[in-house]
């Protein structure tokens, strides 16, 4: 820790902004008007879930810094860290260099605007002997340039980190593909106009009890934004936040569905879920112009591998959603997905 915190202060020049607890960093960041002011803290699974409520708040003068001093290190944390949209992420072994990658790194998080900065310090001996560590760094301002946000320093990239950035890959040619077509010179005078109109807007709804659910949704929505929707054009919210009334005026709708108990319906979700069953009749026919997508969550293992519970249980709100829209008369955009913790990333 003293050599992060040392590291830190030399390369920032962050006397005063550096915090040992992340509650301290945040309250100082609420108050702060410019730069960031960091956390610097050993890394425990418990540090890591108090990690992403932080960004989850969104502060864009909130650094942390999270020092592995042992092995093993996982880095699936911070890749969902990636998931909140405007979030600087890296991951570097530490070094004294002021010009190595743990000082490039520092030096990008501190200048990032956006949105809160995190990076995965590890020290040389925690990773020594994992051929699959991969230092790397994620700036979205590179993206919205029109380059690549994500950098590896390896020529490797390990299994959990190339399937994210291919779950990436795909919802940005998703959220393209939803982009109406810019062939002629006065349809694209309409799309910088700022894309306002409804045939332009998506709607993400999720329903989930651990936040697993609403990460995915929040990585659906920046790719959406990413791939050409105007920030305003594209809403996330919880399922039971929306009127299902409203369900007719909506081009685009995806769903993001975990699953609780036995197949039902997280809390969040349960409420959307019953009143559409009740005005199904008031709907039916009515959702001709509404296209829509659903993802589903689950874990095939939950009631046991391979058993008869798991396999009619696994995502079963997700595939009910989906038979229902599908009788209702929306479109269905394209084959709905499903997620299952057994897999590395979850997804």
């Amino acid at each position: 820790m003293d050599r992060a915190n040392t590291l830190v202060r030399s390369v920032l020049k962050a006397d005063g902004a550096t915090f040992s607890s992340l509650q301290a960093a945040v309250a100082a960041a609420a108050e702060a008007e410019s730069g960031k002011r960091w956390a610097v803290l050993v890394h425990t699974k418990d540090t890591l879930q108090e990690v992403h409520a932080a960004l989850a708040g969104g502060s864009a003068h909130l650094g942390v810094i999270i020092v592995a001093a042992s092995g093993p290190v996982s880095q699936v944390e911070i890749l969902r860290a990636m998931e909140y949209g405007d979030v600087y992420a890296a991951a570097a072994v530490m070094d004294d260099s002021s010009k190595g990658p743990s000082a490039t790194a520092l030096l990008e998080a501190a200048s990032f605007e956006d949105g809160p900065s995190f990076i995965l310090l590890a020290e040389p001996s925690a990773v020594r002997n994992d051929a699959k560590w991969t230092s790397f760094r994620y700036d979205p301002r590179r993206e919205k340039a029109g380059s690549q946000a994500f950098v590896a320093e390896n020529a490797q990239v390990r299994k959990e980190i190339q399937a994210f950035l291919d779950r990436e890959n795909i919802l940005t040619v998703i959220a393209r593909k939803t982009l109406p077509s810019t062939e002629s010179a006065e349809e694209e005078g309409e799309l910088a106009a700022g894309l306002g109109d409804a045939s332009k807007t998506v709607t993400i709804l999720y329903t989930s009890d651990t936040g697993h659910g609403e990460e995915c949704a929040k990585a659906i929505a920046r790719q959406c934004r990413n791939g050409g929707y105007a920030s305003s054009s594209v809403r996330c919210g919880t399922m039971d936040s929306f009127d299902v009334g409203a369900l007719p005026a909506e081009p685009l709708v995806i769903f993001v569905v975990s699953t609780a108990g036995k197949g039902e319906f997280p809390g969040n979700g349960r409420g959307f879920w019953t009143k559409l069953e009740e005005r199904s009749s008031e709907l039916q026919g009515q959702l001709g112009s509404t296209k829509y997508a659903v993802f589903g969550l689950g874990d095939s293992h939950y009631w046991g591998k391979g058993t008869e519970d798991s396999r009619i249980n696994f995502a079963k709100a997700a595939r009910d959603l989906d038979e229902s829209l599908e009788k209702l008369g929306a479109t269905r955009f394209m084959p709905s997905g499903y997620g299952d913790d057994q897999d590395v990333d979850q997804y």
